[in-house]
């Protein structure tokens, strides 16, 4: 039986559930059908919430409606493999056995469909922005998430999150294709490393511009995001390719 594979990043599931959040939610949730009927394993890279942190018994409540599809797939026999991004680094046992989802807090590697596939959100990859690494070795301590979960109410800890998840998003949202391609162009050497020790492909997101690169046989993909280009990668049992979901009630850019 070919195995076939989604791959999505960068979807930032909001805490506020406006009419867009809405709208974009009902175009997932369509994907995320097509997915279940396929029978196909989903790969999800990284920032699929705008914001997630475990807290115990207290669950997020506008995200039920996204944890019952997800919990739905599952049940389903759908595989999903969540890796945690720079906005929800802090996943934990609810994602995993309430859930269903298998979880990594780090990069992997991955056996799939006769490809090893090497799967990093993307943040952090650019050695020379020092603060970033500073402050993602804080967010990621141990003490950090203990204080997080154990001193700080979750009605804070959302307001906070709202707070930095704003200025997070701020960091690509303004750029120009020229410089989010150049922001890609950075991961190029690090891709071939991977290829030359024996992976096919190398997956990632975050910058939110979607780029599928061929090296030879090998290939580097960004995925970009389901907020402005609704892309997602798409792997038919022998090739990766970049895809779009065609949505109808909201703005969409063109693949690059």
């Amino acid at each position: 039986m070919t195995e076939k594979a989604y791959f999505l990043s960068d979807i930032h599931l909001r805490f506020q559930v406006d009419d867009v959040e809405r709208e974009r939610r009902r175009e997932l949730f369509k994907l995320l059908d097509q997915i279940k009927e396929e029978g196909a394993t989903l790969f999800i890279v990284g920032d699929w919430f705008d914001f997630y942190f475990e807290y115990g018994s207290v669950v997020t409540q506008s995200y039920f409606d996204v944890y019952s599809k997800m919990h739905e797939l599952a049940e389903a026999g759908i595989n999903i493999h969540y890796f945690a991004g720079n906005h929800d680094y802090w996943l934990g046992d609810f994602m995993k056995h309430a859930v269903g989802v298998k979880t990594y807090l780090h990069d992997q590697i991955i056996e799939f469909g006769g490809k090893r596939i090497y799967f990093h959100h993307g943040d952090g990859l650019d050695a020379t922005d020092v603060g970033y690494q500073r402050l993602k070795a804080v967010i990621r301590h141990p003490f950090f998430i203990w204080f997080f979960k154990w001193l700080v109410h979750p009605n804070i800890g959302h307001w906070l999150a709202r707070k930095a998840s704003r200025h997070s998003r701020k960091t690509y949202s303004g750029e120009t294709p020229e410089y989010l391609l150049n922001e890609i162009r950075k991961n190029y050497a690090l891709a071939e490393d991977k290829f030359a020790e024996g992976v096919d492909y190398m997956i990632t997101g975050h910058i939110h511009f979607p780029k599928l690169k061929m090296f030879g046989k090998n290939c580097f993909l960004t995925i970009g995001d389901f907020i402005k280009y609704f892309s997602y990668g798409y792997f038919d049992g022998l090739n990766l390719s970049l895809k779009q979901w065609p949505v109808k009630q909201l703005e969409q850019r063109e693949l690059p």
